[in-house]
């Protein structure tokens, strides 16, 4: 059995494209020429890696542990890079960063644009999920540089963590809210309706605290996906909502949302860079980090 180590690879971004036409679109190749790779490397496995019979892909049970070696060698291949370009001192290779959707958005972004300006011969990747997702992608090496609530990311033996930026909370609501604008108590907002994301999101988690600071019940709403429609449902009047500052500023600033002044007020969220802790970074990734903390400086 010899294993094509192009077809490995070839193999790993079907799955992590969700299919062969996207793959295809992604690696710049045509749909049959990324089924025949992975057909070859079925054959030279002797095995099927790839259950063809529904609309959705699906790995069998060979294929999901192909899988973890794939990503093992890919990792491996980009220490080896890392190495090279140590000794060259030029940044190249690839870049993969993993956040939550409200840093994604509003933080690595614009970080993207200003790195590409700098370093266009670094292919670079933004992994987005929720809190859960990222911390996992992180501990299994698909990511090794990770922004995440400091709360969550601390807790793992598999990384570092260093603080980058402070994030307030606020509470929010419709500007035609009874409450606008006041000081509010517990006692108050016990008889509000409250507004949540999804379970395993930061925000959610962030939610779930502040009702515990206030002495309410912890909320069994399973949420709504996405600070985007959090903060949408809490414009129309459906509720009001805790969320960070950076996600609401320009809807309090339009008049298209409130703050609410709760006693006691929230806490500020730290914001980390978590990043691998058994491997050396790369040099691409050590001029993002740098560029992070001068994010985080500012």
């Amino acid at each position: 059995m010899k294993l094509n180590l192009h077809r490995l690879w070839v193999f790993e971004q079907v799955v992590e494209c969700g299919g062969f036409s996207a793959a295809a679109r992604k690696l710049y190749m045509s749909q049959p020429s990324v089924s025949q790779h992975v057909h070859k490397l079925e054959v030279s496995l002797r095995t099927t890696l790839i259950d063809r019979s529904g609309p959705r892909l699906r790995l069998t049970a060979q294929g999901a542990v192909l899988l973890q070696y794939a990503q093992r060698f890919s990792s491996l291949a980009q220490e080896t890079a890392a190495a090279i370009d140590q000794l060259s001192g030029a940044p190249s290779g690839r870049l993969v960063v993993g956040s939550t959707a409200t840093y994604s958005s509003y933080l690595l972004l614009p970080m993207f644009g200003r790195f590409a300006e700098l370093f266009p011969g670094v292919e670079r990747q933004l992994r987005t999920g929720n809190t859960t997702e990222i911390t996992r992608q992180l501990t299994d090496g698909e990511v090794r540089l990770a922004v995440l609530p400091g709360d969550r990311a601390g807790v793992s033996p598999h990384y570092r963590v260093e603080p980058l930026l402070e994030e307030q909370l606020l509470l929010v609501a419709h500007p035609g809210h009874p409450l606008a604008g006041h000081a509010v108590s517990p006692a108050d907002l016990a008889q509000q309706r409250f507004l949540f994301r999804e379970e395993g999101s930061a925000t959610r988690r962030a939610q779930d605290d502040a009702l515990a600071l206030w002495g309410l019940p912890p909320s069994r709403c399973p949420g709504v996906t996405g600070n985007e429609t959090l903060k949408q449902a809490a414009a129309a009047g459906l509720g009001i909502a805790v969320m960070p500052q950076r996600c609401v500023t320009p809807e309090l600033r339009d008049g298209h949302l409130a703050l609410l002044r709760p006693d006691p007020g929230l806490p500020a969220c730290t914001i980390v860079l978590a990043t691998a802790r058994e491997t050396s970074l790369s040099p691409a990734e050590q001029e993002f980090a740098s560029l992070l903390r001068t994010k985080g400086d500012a």
